[in-house]
């Protein structure tokens, strides 16, 4: 029974990539109320991580409850729990608790204290002696003979790191405690041979390798981009929605209409700030028809124009004065595998480039690190100042590929790129052109 109840899926997420910029965030956000709408249940959007300063703009601005931020969706011993194992108290009569084991089908049950912490596993085998002795069966449950000699599971655990030894371990039963000891239930070793209890929907990304960490334990349903088309193999046919479009939320905004509802006030808003976030209010070469005439139907139905939530985003403070070069850099990410290289480009929007020039030592050392910690052949932070559509690029490491790029070195070091606003359709091709 445990396993078909966890056949249903307990939650399906919807998420983004890592270092998540506006439209991922806000494209999930609108999915998950898109998929509400339209009869899903349990449907979460995610932030894979930190909330952007603009993006908390943003859901202020229209009264919204951000999305949950989560570091990772690695499956725990905890999320495979069988709620369906009894929990015998330690004070009950041990013939109460021999009727519940008989009941339950199960060849062992958990016993736990009055406080909750785990005493042991009640098990026939382990009473024998008790049996043969014609012993008192009304003596309470915790002062029987118990099994102790079982693994015990943390409920933090990943279940990636304990199903081997889970699956090779004589025992069938494993009992579950918190940091304190308290007994939570028990997991049955066929739990380690079926699939997790959720699902997952990707948004603005398709590659796993971007996206949250955990992401790749969780089977993949449905997919919502506008990049290029890196995604894994499936074992069964999935939703799959791309376009040539500039952002993520035109395309959610396209399937609210597909699916002949309108979004919310609200939920226009957090739409239109992503689309003109991710088309720099479509000054970026990304930009297409469909991205204005999809803007133009959500400012009639948010009642606010895509150039004042740009303006309302913009006002927000400076990234290089509100975040460490750490959280700079890893503000909106992404990692590549391309003829045998691995990199990083990082982008930021910023209208004042002597706060970047006043802080290219501590960046620079940052993209180092990044470039070391994760074993990539180089690392880049695009600078992008929306307004006057321009980009200046800071670059470490693999001098092949850097003496290749196609753009002049100006002051302090720095590629200049003129025109250049899109990570995906200007600085990328030019990369990957640049690769042995």
């Amino acid at each position: 029974m445990c396993y078909n109840l966890r056949m249903a899926f307990r939650k399906i997420y919807v998420c983004g990539h890592r270092n998540p910029d506006c439209d991922t965030i806000m494209s999930a956000y609108a999915l998950a109320d898109l998929r509400r709408r339209t009869g899903w249940q349990n449907v979460e959007a995610l932030c894979p991580g930190r909330l952007p300063p603009r993006a908390k703009w943003v859901f202020e601005r229209f009264g919204l409850q951000p999305p949950r931020s989560r570091a990772d969706v690695y499956v725990r011993v905890r999320d495979i729990v069988c709620p369906e194992v009894p929990i015998l108290p330690a004070d009950q009569p041990l013939i109460n608790s021999l009727r519940t084991l008989e009941s339950s089908g199960e060849s062992s049950l958990p016993v736990a204290a009055a406080d909750g912490v785990f005493l042991g596993m009640l098990s026939p085998a382990k009473l024998l002696p008790l049996f043969i002795a014609k012993g008192d069966l009304s003596i309470p449950t915790g002062g029987a003979p118990l099994h102790r000699e079982m693994p015990i599971l943390q409920s933090d655990d990943r279940v990636h790191d304990v199903k081997a030894m889970a699956i090779r371990n004589a025992h069938n039963h494993f009992p579950v405690v918190d940091a304190q000891g308290r007994l939570l239930g028990t997991v049955l070793k066929r739990a380690f041979a079926e699939t997790p209890p959720f699902r997952m929907i990707l948004v603005d990304h398709n590659e796993t390798a971007q996206g949250i960490p955990g992401v790749d334990e969780i089977p993949v349903i449905e997919v919502v981009d506008h990049h290029r088309v890196s995604f894994a193999p499936t074992a069964e046919p999935i939703r799959y929605t791309a376009d040539v479009v500039g952002s993520t939320c035109t395309i959610v905004a396209r399937m609210f209409r597909g699916a002949g509802l309108r979004p919310s006030k609200q939920i226009a808003g957090v739409l239109l700030a992503g689309l003109v976030s991710d088309t720099l209010l479509f000054l970026s070469p990304t930009t297409t028809e469909v991205d204005r005439t999809l803007a133009a139907w959500l400012e009639k139905l948010s009642g606010v124009t895509g150039k004042e939530l740009m303006d309302g985003m913009m006002s927000v403070g400076s990234a290089l004065t509100s975040l460490t070069p750490a959280q700079a850099v890893d503000s909106d990410r992404k990692s590549y595998a391309e003829s045998g290289y691995k990199f990083s480009l990082a982008q930021l929007e910023e209208s004042n480039f002597v706060l970047f020039h006043r802080q290219l030592d501590a960046l620079g050392a940052e993209l180092e690190r990044v470039r070391t910690a994760e074993g990539l052949d180089f690392a880049a932070l695009l600078v992008t100042d929306p307004l006057r559509g321009h980009s200046e690029l800071l670059f470490r490491g693999a001098e092949t590929v850097r003496r290749a790029l196609p753009w002049r070195v100006g002051a302090h070091g720095l590629f200049n790129l003129p025109g250049v606003l899109s990570r995906k359709k200007q600085l990328l091709p030019e990369v990957l052109s640049c690769l042995p």
